[in-house]
């Protein structure tokens, strides 16, 4: 545990009871149990009355709860639920597994490393991907912000991405929305992201060139073979995080990835499209943080996702909206700005041969769009499901 870590923390922990001394028992701060690190972008939140409030926490960890509550929910993708009856000045969050502690990184990394990961990328095309293969998946996606909650169950059957296409596509057998209001359409989004914006897919040599890697030596895999790598950019923590690779075999087994939006929106958005849709309507991504978590799974010598959690954080500014664009919004929801998914894959019986597949597009941010593919969009939308009025 580094010194910068110690003030940093001891720091945010002073400003919460500064905070609390002004406000009283409506600010707090929210720390992981065990590192005791800031968590950023929990929600707390209640529905008494019928009337449904949130809050989230800044990237300190620090919340102000400005609504009155009987019972208060804490709840993030990567812990526990934790449920109060009134807000104590530190909430301590249980992580919901394995979480690796704060490693050092070298200005000098073991010589082994950037040999091994090159050899993965020549390799692992001929590992990850590269069957067409049908799973069995159960999705969910949420999103809590101000005085909405939303959450979209999915089951179903997934066709991964076969070597020529490159495409996934998906079967819908069951699906439930639960909302506080009317809210009734589907959001496949994280879905999307969490297939498209696959850990392996994007490892890459620039990847390797690109970030520094160190090893977790209080890691204990499964074998000897098993290594953790600890990874962050060159110079800044703007994209960072941790993965399993067996050194035998040479794949990667696990992996997460903690990115802010210096890093997301210099990668994942054209700079032609983003600097158009700057000058004709004034868009400027203000916040995109992703935290994105995977195991993956062997079937029939295919490496495929097994489980994967993913938390997305999205705010951007326009200086005016197309009326066009809002009637799509209202088509498709328009996205949400603090969403968390889930997705499991398993492996199942062969799909029949009538079934009827929707193709899953790739997940964009900024892009021109066509009549069909706006319509499509739409559709993905509006899929067949069952609604329940939030109630907890």
């Amino acid at each position: 545990m580094g010194k910068n870590r110690h003030v940093r923390i001891a720091l945010t922990v002073i400003m919460s009871f500064l905070f609390l001394a002004t406000y009283g028992q409506k600010r707090c701060v929210v720390v992981d149990k065990k590192t005791l690190e800031p968590v950023m972008h929990a929600s707390l939140y209640s529905k008494e009355n019928h009337q449904f409030n949130s809050a989230i926490t800044d990237i300190d960890g620090l919340v102000t709860v400005k609504f009155p509550f009987r019972q208060l929910t804490i709840s993030h993708l990567n812990y526990e639920k934790m449920i109060v009856k009134s807000l104590p000045d530190t909430i301590f969050l249980i992580p919901k597994s394995y979480m690796t502690g704060e490693v050092t990184i070298q200005a000098q990394e073991p010589a082994w490393i950037r040999p091994m990961l090159k050899r993965f990328v020549k390799t692992k095309k001929h590992k990850y991907f590269n069957k067409t293969c049908v799973l069995g998946y159960d999705y969910t996606t949420r999103s809590i912000a101000g005085s909405s909650y939303y959450k979209y169950d999915s089951q179903g059957l997934m066709r991964m991405r076969d070597p020529d296409s490159l495409k996934f596509a998906f079967h819908q057998t069951n699906g439930l929305i639960t909302s506080v209001d009317s809210t009734r359409l589907t959001d496949v989004a994280n879905m999307r992201r969490m297939l498209y914006e696959d850990f392996v897919t994007e490892f890459d040599n620039d990847f390797i060139r690109n970030h520094k890697f160190a090893v977790n030596e209080e890691f204990k895999g499964n074998s000897s073979n098993e290594v953790e790598l600890v990874y962050r950019l060159e110079k800044t923590t703007a994209d960072h995080g941790h993965f399993v690779i067996d050194t035998a075999r040479c794949v990667i087994l696990s992996a997460t990835r903690v990115s802010a939006v210096k890093y997301n929106a210099s990668h994942r958005v054209s700079p032609f499209m983003l600097s158009m849709a700057n000058l004709l309507s004034g868009y400027k991504i203000t916040d995109w943080d992703t935290d994105y978590h995977v195991n993956y799974q062997e079937v029939n010598g295919n490496l495929v996702p097994e489980n994967i959690r993913f938390k997305f954080y999205f705010l951007a500014k326009e200086r005016f909206v197309d009326p066009n664009d809002e009637e799509y919004n209202a088509k498709t929801g328009g996205g949400f700005t603090n969403m968390e998914a889930e997705m499991k894959l398993s492996p199942t019986a062969n799909a029949p041969s009538d079934l009827i597949w929707m193709m899953l597009p790739q997940s964009w941010y900024v892009r021109y769009s066509t009549d069909k593919s706006r319509a499509y969009e739409i559709d993905l939308a509006n899929l067949p499901a069952q609604f329940v009025l939030f109630d907890e």
